[in-house]
């Protein structure tokens, strides 16, 4: 490892090779270990485009189902993602939010970028699906006050949303909370700041969210 000091020293084009080859090579490795999990046959052709940031990049759906795309951005505006997804012509683009950016500054600003965004992909003739925030442990949340309460709230948006406007939910939060009467982040499933999860997190709960999913979107 390139102790930090001298990691200055690195050309920054440098640095961002280096971190790229890091990037494929886990991937590769992660790749002989992760099991491709079939789709059936009336989605298994689907493109899909999931936008996000840190859990996203990190979930690497692109392992177990090779169908599919994430594209990272690390801020709550995803606008330049969004007009990225659909220049791919995917049949389906997944919006989703990561805790990091809660308590949010102007919640109904950021609902109506939400809004926005799905305008724009329907607009599109895109399936467009919305996924719940991925919640924080109770630690986190005591050290960063009002990050999980803004984040429950936006996802009680998400849901209501959705409902609404016939959209799908792909929801993050139920699947790796406490309870439903706990809406933390199971403290067994994090990777250490109680905000980012382990790669098993992604096999176990995560994974086989997807195909029910793609069901409900294209055969409802």
């Amino acid at each position: 490892m390139i102790p930090q000091s001298l990691k200055q020293l690195v050309p920054w084009r440098v640095r961002q090779r280096l971190s790229a080859v890091k990037e494929s090579t886990r991937d590769r490795a992660l790749g002989l270990v992760t099991p491709r999990i079939p789709l059936p046959p009336s989605v298994a052709h689907k493109e899909v485009v999931l936008v996000g940031a840190s859990v996203g990049k990190d979930w690497r759906l692109h392992l177990p189902f090779p169908g599919t795309v994430t594209l990272d951005i690390y801020q709550f505006d995803k606008s330049e993602m969004v007009a990225e997804a659909l220049g791919r012509r995917p049949d389906l683009v997944i919006l989703k939010e990561c805790a990091a950016y809660f308590p949010l500054d102007d919640p109904e600003a950021s609902q109506a970028l939400v809004r926005g965004w799905i305008d724009q992909v329907r607009a599109a003739d895109v399936a467009v699906a919305l996924a719940t925030v991925v919640p924080v442990t109770r630690d986190h949340a005591l050290a960063e006050p009002g990050r999980a309460e803004g984040l429950w709230a936006f996802n009680d948006w998400v849901r209501g949303h959705a409902s609404d406007h016939g959209l799908e939910v792909l929801d993050l939060e139920a699947a790796v909370r406490c309870a439903a009467e706990d809406r933390h982040l199971d403290d067994a499933l994090h990777s250490g700041d109680g905000l980012h999860l382990t790669r098993r997190t992604y096999r176990e709960h995560l994974d086989g969210l997807l195909p029910p999913l793609l069901l409900r979107v294209f055969t409802p």
